[in-house]
């Protein structure tokens, strides 16, 4: 760690570069806590616990002195016994380590402690500096052990002139929960004003999942009455090209049902008109009367044609009488 192969030397660029981390994980969300530990020494030890306060764990960083050889599982397995004891249940545990020495541990036992992780819900994210030839394969192994839907990270950091801090900035550990990208943050300062910054957040959050219930619901309600109406809607759609039954079809429903009722009772109107013009038809016809009646067994057709004859006489007498008082 006291290697020059990065400005000014391995452990300097690695307490700038946790500064950066811890400043940043705070930054994107008001409600994350961070803890602090030191991997070597006579045994791993956390320095500070699961706090909210970014002065105390950026202090302690720089009061931390290089000791002892680096032991890499039991810190991962005490930095998750911290992790447990976090008072928001629903914070999503992540361990971020420095990897700047050479690690000691076996492929085997890198691959166990990684299934151990992933299966106890542990995002790991590995800053890989300084010693790459020798760590790298390792590291691989237990990322593919411990990785779960893309969550942990592996960042290997060649040396050079560059700034260590400089590319973790840019990489994903950084970019995972940032809330730099969200939209109005660039009018928001989360160090001047972290509950606004929070409040957004949540406001787009929930707006987000308010119109996705919105879509789902319009889908069903699309699918639902395709299936009911049919053509149907398609045909009154284009009788009423002033209203749109796309956002209502409920309403396209209704009136198709309408259109029907309205064409059963046109049918029926029709018909019934039909058949009174062919009964009237028939009965102003004298060789149908005469014909309907003979067939009519103890019916005398001649005294019917009387009778018919002298109710049609006395309705023309009526009718004289009427136009004579008229004059």
């Amino acid at each position: 760690m006291r290697n020059g192969d990065f400005t000014p030397s391995r452990y300097d660029a690695q307490k700038d570069a946790v500064n950066l981390v811890c400043s940043a994980k705070t930054q994107s969300n008001p409600e994350s806590c961070i803890a602090l530990m030191s991997m070597a020494g006579k045994t791993p030890e956390v320095l500070v616990t699961l706090t909210q306060d970014l002065s105390k764990v950026l202090s302690t960083c720089q009061d931390a002195k290089i000791y002892g050889k680096t032991d890499f599982s039991t810190s991962m397995q005490i930095a998750q016994l911290a992790l447990r004891h976090r008072q928001n249940k629903h914070q999503h545990p992540r361990i971020i380590a420095f990897i700047g020495s050479p690690l000691s541990e076996t492929k085997e036992e890198l691959s166990a402690l990684g299934k151990r992780l992933k299966k106890n819900g542990v995002a790991v994210d590995i800053i890989n500096f300084g010693e790459i030839s020798e760590n790298s394969e390792k590291l691989d192994i237990f990322l593919n052990d411990v990785n779960n839907n893309d969550e942990s990270h592996l960042l290997t950091v060649p040396s050079g002139p560059h700034v260590l801090s400089d590319i973790i900035l840019q990489s994903p550990i950084i970019g995972e929960g940032n809330s730099g990208n969200v939209y109005g943050s660039e009018f928001i300062n989360p160090d001047t004003d972290p509950d606004l910054a929070m409040a957004l957040k949540l406001s787009l959050e929930e707006e987000k999942q308010r119109q996705e219930r919105e879509k789902k619901s319009r889908e069903d309600q699309s699918g639902g009455s395709t299936q009911t109406s049919g053509t149907t809607t398609t045909t009154t759609t284009a009788n009423n090209n002033d209203i749109n039954f796309e956002d209502d079809p409920e309403l396209a429903e209704a009136l198709a049902l309408s259109m029907q009722t309205d064409k059963m009772d046109t049918s029926t109107t029709t018909t019934n008109n039909t058949s009174s013009t062919t009964n009237d038809t028939a009965f102003g016809d004298q060789d149908f009367i005469n014909s309907t009646l003979s067939s009519l067994p103890g019916v005398d057709p001649s005294r019917i044609k009387n009778a018919l004859e002298s109710l049609q006489k006395k309705d023309d007498d009526k009718k004289d009488d009427q136009n004579k008082e008229q004059k």
